[in-house]
C-alpha cells in the first residue's frame, strides 16, 4: 500500500508533464498555421517580383505560352528564369482548376512552405537531436534576417528552393554509405530540381559539392559515388532546363538566346563593391541575424568539427555531414558579402542553414536546453556554468520570442493590398484598351489591361542605379515615346524614378487618382 501511495504524485506529475506537451505542441501548431495562413493575400502586399513571376503561369493558362508579356508581346526571359517551373507549373494548374487568383498561387506556394520546415526540421533532427531540431526550425521561422516566413507567403523561389534542397540533404544523410545508386540518383534529382527553381542557388550548392568531394577525397574516404552521382545529376538537370530555355522559349536564335540569358542571370551576383561589402557585413553583424549571435555560432560550430572526434558528441557521420552544410554556409555567406549588392535575400540558404549551427552553439551551453540541469550546477558550485547556461537560455528565448511576436502581430494587423485596391480603381475607371505604362508587374496579374513595361534589360541598369549609383534609368528609357493613354506609378517605378514627374507634367499628363503607394496619371486631350 506504501508504495502505490507514494506512486501517485509521480505519477500524476508524469501525467501533468505529458499533457503540458500535448498544449505546447498544439500551441506550437496553431502559430505555424495562423504565421502560414492567415491574411494570405494582404501580407506581404505584391510587389515586382511576385507581379513578375505570376505573368507566367498566366500566360500558360491563358495563352498556352510559357513566357512573361507586355503590350508589345511575349516576353520569353526575364521571370521565365527567375523562378523555375518547379513553382510555375504547380500554379499553372491551380489556376487552371480554381481560377486565377492571387490566393490560388500562394496557397501553392504556402504547400512548399510546410514542405521546407517540415524537411528542415527533419534534417536538423537527423544530425542534432529533436530538441536542437525544435529550437532550429523556431530560429528558422521567427529570425527577422532569414524572412522565411515572408518570403514563404509570395511568389517567389526562396523557399521552394530550399524545400527541393533540404529534402535532398535528408536522403543523402539517412543513407550515406548505406546509399544504392537509385538513392542518389534522386539526391542529384532533388538538389537539380533546387538549382532549377532558383538561379542563385547553383552557385552555393555547386561549389559546395565540388569542395565536399574535394574533402572526401582527401579526409572522409568514402567511395566516391557518394559524391559524384549526386553531383553529375545534379549538373545533368540544370543544364537540361538551361537547354530547353535556350532553345524552345525564344523566338530568335540559339546564340541570341544566350546573349539574352546571360545578361539576364549576369544581374547583381558580380558587383564587388566595398560599400555594399561594409553594408553587407552590417547586416549579418545585426540584431537582426540571430540577435548578433551568428557568427559566435559559426566559430563555434568550425571549432568544433576540428576538433578530435572524442571531444565532440557526435558521430563521424554527423561531422561529415554537418561539415557540408557548414561549407554551404560559409560559401553563401561570402559571396553575399564580396560579391552581391548587399540585399539580405541573397544570403537566404546560408542564413537558413545557420539557424542549425546557433541551435548547435545554445544546446552546448545550455545542457541540452535544459535550465533544471544548469540550476543543479549552479548549486552544486558549477556557478559560471550554471548561471552562464541560463543567461544563454534567456538570450535564446528573446531571440525566437521577440520577433516572433512581431512577425504575428504584422500579420495580425496587415491592411488590406494597396495594388489589389489599384486593380479595383483600374477596372472602374480605365478602358481595357487603354495603353498603360507601368512598371508594376503585379498590376498585369490582377487585371487585363493593356501595360507596357520598361524593357526587360533594363531590370539590371535599375538594380545598379539604386546600389552603385550609375545611370538613371530615366536616362536611358522615355516612356513618352509611346504616347500612353495613361502612365501608372507604384513602389517599384517610384522606387527607381523611372518616370519622372516633370517630364509626365511636360508630356502632358496629370495626376487623376492617388491609393496608398500609386498614382494615376491620364494623358490630357489635345
Amino acid at each position: 500500500m506504501m508504495t502505490s501511495t507514494t506512486s501517485q504524485p509521480g505519477q500524476e506529475v508524469e501525467r501533468i508533464g505529458v499533457w503540458a506537451k500535448r498544449l505546447a505542441v498544439a500551441v506550437a501548431a496553431l502559430l505555424i498555421l495562423f504565421l502560414f495562413f492567415y491574411n494570405l493575400t494582404d501580407y506581404p502586399k505584391t510587389w515586382f517580383d511576385e507581379g513578375s513571376h505570376l505573368h507566367v503561369p498566366k500566360a500558360l493558362v491563358t495563352m498556352g505560352v510559357y513566357a512573361d508579356y507586355s503590350s508589345e508581346g511575349l516576353r520569353h526571359y526575364g521571370p521565365t528564369i527567375g523562378v523555375g517551373p518547379t513553382v510555375m507549373l504547380p500554379i499553372a494548374a491551380a489556376f487552371h482548376f480554381f481560377g486565377i487568383g492571387l490566393l490560388q498561387a500562394r496557397l501553392v506556394m504556402v504547400l512548399y512552405l510546410a514542405a521546407a520546415t517540415l524537411w528542415m526540421f527533419l534534417l536538423a533532427r537527423h544530425l542534432l537531436g529533436l530538441r536542437s531540431a525544435l529550437v532550429a526550425t523556431a530560429l528558422l521561422l521567427a529570425t527577422p534576417a532569414i524572412g522565411m516566413v515572408e518570403y514563404g507567403r509570395q511568389v517567389l523561389g526562396e523557399a521552394p528552393g530550399l524545400a527541393f534542397m533540404a529534402a535532398g540533404f535528408l536522403l543523402w544523410f539517412t543513407r550515406w554509405r548505406r546509399s544504392r545508386w537509385w538513392e542518389l540518383t534522386s539526391v542529384g534529382a532533388l538538389l537539380g530540381l533546387s538549382v532549377v527553381t532558383k538561379y542563385q542557388y547553383l552557385l552555393v550548392l555547386g561549389a559546395t559539392l565540388l569542395v565536399a568531394w574535394g574533402l572526401n577525397w582527401l579526409f572522409f574516404k568514402l567511395p566516391q559515388r557518394i559524391f559524384l552521382i549526386p553531383g553529375i545529376v545534379t549538373a545533368l538537370i540544370f543544364g537540361a532546363w538551361q537547354l530547353f530555355t535556350l532553345v524552345y522559349l525564344g523566338p530568335a536564335t540559339i546564340g541570341e538566346n544566350l546573349a539574352m540569358l546571360r545578361e539576364f542571370t549576369a544581374g547583381a551576383a558580380a558587383v564587388f563593391s566595398p560599400t555594399l561589402m561594409m553594408r553587407a557585413l552590417g547586416e549579418l553583424f545585426s540584431a537582426k541575424s540571430f540577435l548578433w549571435t551568428l557568427f559566435p555560432a559559426l566559430l563555434y560550430a568550425g571549432y568544433a568539427l576540428l576538433r578530435p572526434p572524442g571531444k565532440v558528441n557526435l558521430s563521424q557521420e554527423q561531422r561529415q555531414q554537418l561539415a557540408i552544410l557548414y561549407l554551404l554556409t560559409l560559401i553563401n555567406l561570402s559571396w553575399y558579402v564580396v560579391a552581391s549588392v548587399s540585399w539580405l535575400r541573397y544570403a537566404f540558404v546560408g542564413l537558413a542553414f545557420s539557424a542549425f549551427f546557433v541551435a548547435w552553439m545554445f544546446r552546448d551551453l545550455t545542457a541540452n536546453f535544459s535550465p533544471i540541469r544548469l540550476w543543479q550546477a549552479a548549486q552544486r558550485g558549477r556557478r559560471a556554468v550554471g548561471y552562464g547556461g541560463l543567461a544563454a537560455l534567456l538570450w535564446l528565448v528573446v531571440m525566437i520570442a521577440a520577433p516572433a511576436a512581431r512577425l504575428t502581430w504584422t500579420i495580425a494587423s496587415a491592411p488590406p493590398d494597396d495594388s489589389a485596391q489599384m486593380a479595383a480603381v483600374m477596372n472602374r475607371q480605365v478602358p481595357l484598351d487603354a495603353l498603360v505604362e507601368t512598371w508594376e508587374p503585379q498590376m498585369g496579374f490582377l487585371t487585363d489591361h493593356r501595360y507596357h513595361y520598361p524593357p526587360q534589360l533594363l531590370l539590371n541598369r535599375a538594380v545598379r542605379q539604386v546600389w552603385l549609383g550609375e545611370t538613371p534609368v530615366a536616362e536611358l528609357y522615355d516612356f513618352t515615346e509611346l504616347a500612353p493613354d495613361f502612365v501608372l506609378i507604384g513602389e517599384f517605378g517610384r522606387w527607381v524614378n523611372v518616370y519622372p514627374v516633370e517630364r509626365l507634367q511636360e508630356a502632358g499628363y496629370e495626376r487623376v487618382e492617388a491609393l496608398g503607394q500609386f498614382e494615376l496619371y491620364r494623358r490630357r486631350t489635345p
